[in-house]
């Protein structure tokens, strides 16, 4: 017998998984209705911490380490990932407000932006020990989040696909030359 809460759990997994399976496949109107629903926040922290578990695994494998270390990664892959995740809309929240003159709250743009990550799951596929797939998984992985993040950014701020796109290289550009910056300061 199935508890009520074990249907309501195994509904809340499947809207969850339907989610990602939309963003993916870059549906505006998936988009528009992450923004619209204030109760998918906890899902949309979870899909950024999948895609950044991804990317960690990933990674982690690719390099040759293996056992308890592949945790580590893992975890750290997470952690990076939601870190990123609130760095980068915060940017585009700013840009997106402040430049383009969007209307929006924050979190109506985190939820979608945090669904655009779902194709990240593609991290995983850098596990297979081939150079080349690795190389290909890694480029495609991050293409696709890049195309979903647009859309989803012109989705969640109504802005159109030129201010959507700019802001996307803008907040790229501001990112790099952060990342630059501080690993330029870090003693070797």
């Amino acid at each position: 017998m199935i508890s009520r809460s074990g249907s309501f759990t195994t509904n809340r997994f499947r809207t969850l998984l339907d989610r990602m399976v939309q963003s993916a496949r870059l549906n505006s109107t998936n988009f528009l209705s992450l923004k619209e629903d204030p109760t998918a926040t906890g899902q949309a922290l979870v899909v950024l911490a999948l895609a950044g578990t991804s990317f960690g695994i990933g990674f982690t494998v690719s390099v040759g380490v293996r056992g308890q270390w592949l945790l580590l990664g893992a975890g750290l892959g997470a952690v990076i990932g939601i870190v990123l995740g609130f760095v980068w809309t915060s940017l585009t929240f700013l840009i997106g407000t402040k430049v383009f003159h969007a209307t929006s709250d924050y979190w109506s743009l985190a939820r979608p932006m945090f669904f655009a990550s779902s194709p990240g799951l593609v991290f995983l596929l850098m596990s297979i020990p081939a150079s080349f797939v690795t190389d290909v998984a890694r480029a495609v992985g991050v293409a696709w989040i890049a195309i979903s993040t647009v859309i989803a950014v012109r989705t969640a701020l109504d802005i159109d696909n030129q201010r959507s796109l700019l802001t996307f290289i803008l907040v790229t550009l501001i990112v790099l030359i952060s990342y630059g910056l501080v690993t330029s300061l870090l003693p070797i």
